[in-house]
């Protein structure tokens, strides 16, 4: 989970911007071209949310352009090797971020908390 604040406005409030900036995530990931799926709800007067779905990660945004042009990003990642402060980082530059917060929480409750503590971060059959 993180938030992005003093965005660039043009970007923020562009559903096609926006959608871009969120598939690159996943290619640079590795989803293939043909696998990823996006959904773009704009807001009127201001504001958007966006969801990009692919076999390596799902990336949500919901903007908020009239609260100091930020975002809140909800990053699930299917990769055990991916490194999300990058991911982050890239993400705001392509929004053009002045700040950046993240929280890291470790979903699947206790059976993933005990794996990863053990040093085996990927699930089976995945």
């Amino acid at each position: 989970m993180a938030e992005i604040y003093g965005c660039n406005l043009e970007v923020l409030e562009n559903p096609k911007l926006v959608e871009v900036a969120l598939r690159d995530a996943v290619f640079k990931l590795g989803a293939p071209p043909g696998s990823v799926q996006a959904t773009v709800y704009k807001f009127y007067p201001q504001g958007l949310s966006a969801a990009i779905l692919s076999p390596v990660a799902a990336v949500m945004i919901h903007t908020w352009p009239e609260d100091d042009a930020s975002a809140a990003l909800d990053l699930y990642f299917f990769k055990p090797d991916v490194d999300p402060e990058s991911v982050l980082r890239g993400l705001a530059r392509a929004f053009g971020a002045r700040e950046e917060s993240a929280f890291r929480l470790w979903r699947g409750g206790e059976h993933e908390i005990k794996r990863r503590s053990q040093g085996n971060a990927s699930r089976s059959n995945r």
